[in-house]
């Protein structure tokens, strides 16, 4: 199924269009590295410690709003990567898939700028809810390093088997990509935010970490 970006985002609000796209509709091929212009739609592969990445990275965007949808595949392992950003990342939905398992987040931000709110669904076990340091978040480097504010450590894999890479190192790898630039619109992030602008980028910070997560490459600048 093809979708055109007014659609999408009708379908996203809706809260359908990531369980539509979990069920196996196949993204358009497209060769390595080529942007299709107006169509939001790009193909990257590149060589990570683990093996081959091939990814396929489609984006919707309307005014405040973005949603975006990547899916790769790393030896047998098939992956889906996929968030709605509502009003600047006033609140962002995702959701992880490593074969048949999957990972779903809300993130928000609290009336306490330093805080934000963290719910997470491994499956279908019992959300887990937790408010979470925003600083603390852009100091931390690996999943194991995010401790909600009563020493809670969330647990992001729940049955998920996701491959063995960082958001690092698919920055290492793919973030200079022109075709990458290209999609990004001139809004891709150098992963280091100025002292003032640090606290919004929570958000972006937290999905690139969670284990099997191909966000990272089109984490955007923060505005």
């Amino acid at each position: 199924m093809k979708f055109e970006r007014r659609d999408f985002l009708r379908t996203a609000t809706s809260g359908l269009a990531f369980g539509l796209a979990s069920c196996g509709q196949a993204l358009a091929q497209n060769s390595t590295g080529e942007l299709r212009g107006g169509s939001g739609s790009l193909s990257l592969e590149g060589r990570l410690k683990a093996g081959i990445l091939r990814m396929e990275l489609q984006d919707f965007i309307d005014r405040a709003d973005r949603a975006a949808v990547v899916r790769g595949t790393l030896g047998t392992t098939r992956l889906y990567s996929a968030m709605f950003n509502y009003e600047k990342d006033s609140t962002i939905f995702a959701l992880f898939h490593d074969n048949d398992h999957s990972t779903t987040i809300i993130l928000s931000n609290l009336d306490d700028p330093q805080i934000g709110r963290l719910v997470i669904w491994n499956d279908r076990d019992t959300p887990q809810i937790s408010s979470i340091d925003k600083a603390k978040i852009m100091a931390a480097d690996e999943p194991k390093d995010i401790v909600d504010v009563t020493g809670n450590i969330p647990d992001f894999v729940g049955k998920r088997k996701p491959p063995a890479f960082t958001w690092r190192e698919l920055e290492s790898v793919f973030g200079s990509d022109p075709a990458l630039l290209a999609f990004m619109r001139g809004e891709k992030s150098t992963h280091h935010p100025r002292e003032d602008k640090k606290l919004l980028d929570w958000m972006c910070r937290l999905l690139s970490m969670v284990p099997g997560s191909l966000l990272s490459p089109i984490w955007e600048a923060p505005r």
